[in-house]
Parts: structure tokens; sequence; C-alpha cells
């Protein structure tokens, strides 16, 4: 697997971000009275917090749309800086670079907070370029003015935009990694080979039925698929 371009993820494939989204989904959930569900706290890293908010706590519609301003309220003070590399990921990185690999975020992280995390470690200089999404959805008007910006609000909207902003048009040279059944989905959707990280979020099997054409159990190991010796 020789590529050129490599698009990440974040939660769970940069960056652990477990304590600082559980914390702000607690704060989130006390301002109604509602009881944190365990089990469902590994399956809200990585999709959109309004689709975590319907599926496990039925909140939608308007309340949900406030609940997100609660979600944020922490998040954006003090749980991204509850933040920890995996290990081995900025060695990852730097060698990547050094094979002359070009970088690029891919999450659906809101993207003013995908560049507060990436400076928070240091590594925006890894990255040629950052993509995150810009909404919840499409009444979602929280971190940019969307009547100037396209709302991008799924996995397929980030990686679309990565790939026609930096002008890859031909899938062989780009590869997608991700910890998600959604990162895997949706970079299929553009014909994308994808590696899927397994010390990351996914449920055991997760990634294989996903259709992941390799997966890498540390973050080293990223290196070995994607430099051809």
């Amino acid at each position: 697997m020789d590529k050129r371009y490599i698009l990440f993820d974040l939660d769970g494939t940069l960056t652990d971000s477990y304590e600082g989204i559980v914390n702000a989904l607690k704060y989130c959930l006390s301002k109604y009275g509602i009881e944190p569900k365990p089990e469902s706290f590994g399956n809200i890293i990585g999709p959109p917090v309004i689709w975590s908010l319907k599926t496990f706590y039925n909140i939608e519609g308007e309340q949900a749309m406030e609940a997100l301003k609660y979600f944020r309220e922490y998040y954006d003070k003090q749980g991204y800086l509850e933040n920890k590399l995996y290990p081995g990921v900025e060695e990852m990185l730097k060698t990547l670079v050094a094979h002359d690999k070009k970088l690029l975020l891919a999450t659906s992280k809101p993207e003013i907070m995908a560049h507060k995390v990436i400076q928070h470690f240091g590594l925006e200089d890894y990255f040629c370029f950052i993509a995150g999404s810009t909404a919840e959805n499409e009444s979602d008007r929280g971190y940019v003015d969307t009547a100037k910006t396209a709302v991008r609000s799924t996995k397929e909207d980030v990686i679309g935009y990565a790939l026609k902003t930096n002008g890859i048009l031909d899938p062989e040279h780009a590869v997608m990694v991700g910890d998600r059944v959604w990162d895997i989905k949706a970079a299929k959707q553009f014909g994308l080979q994808t590696i899927g990280v397994s010390y990351g979020y996914a449920e055991p099997g997760e990634l294989e039925q996903a259709g992941a054409d390799q997966i890498a159990a540390v973050p080293m190991q990223l290196v070995e698929m994607i430099v051809q010796s």
C-alpha cells in the first residue's frame, strides 16, 4: 500500500478523547436530570453528538440543539484538554512525513475544535490540511457562518471536502485511517482503501464487518502498512 495522501480520523485514532467526551455528556444530561448510561459511552465517540443524544437518550429536535450547546459548553472549555495522545502517535506521524506522505485530518468533530486539539498536542506541523464538520446537522449554526460555509455534518461530507479541496481525484492515491465503522464506510463511498485501528473505540469485529482493508493494532504498525519497503 503505497499512498501519497493519508486521511486520519481524530478521536479514537490519534487521541483518546473518552474522558472529555463522557464528562461533557454527563454535564449535558445533568441539565435534564437524565442519568447517564455507561454502556453507551463507548459508542458516543465518533459519530455526531446529535446522533448519540437521539440514539441513546431519546433527545431530539429543538431539545437536542439545546443539549448540544450544553455539551459544547463543557467540551469547548475543558473537555478537549482531557484528551490524551495514544502512545506512538507522534512518532508515527513524524515517520510518515519523513517518507514524504501528505497527512490530512478528516474528523466529524467540529473543524474549529479539531484545530484546537491538534494545536494543543503540537501536531499542527504534521498536517497539510484539517477538515472537520461545520455543523451537526442542517439546523446547527453553532460554529461557523453556514451562509458562507457549506454545511458538513457527516463523515462523507468531511472526506469529500478534504479530497476535493486538495485535488485528490484518484482514490488510488489516498487511504483513510479510522477506528469506527463510520470512517470505513464513508471512505468506501469514495473508493478509498481503509485501515482500521483496533486500539480505538470499535466493538470487537466492527472494523472487519465494516470492510476495513487492513487493521493496525498499534500506531507504528500503520507505517509498516503505508510505507512500502
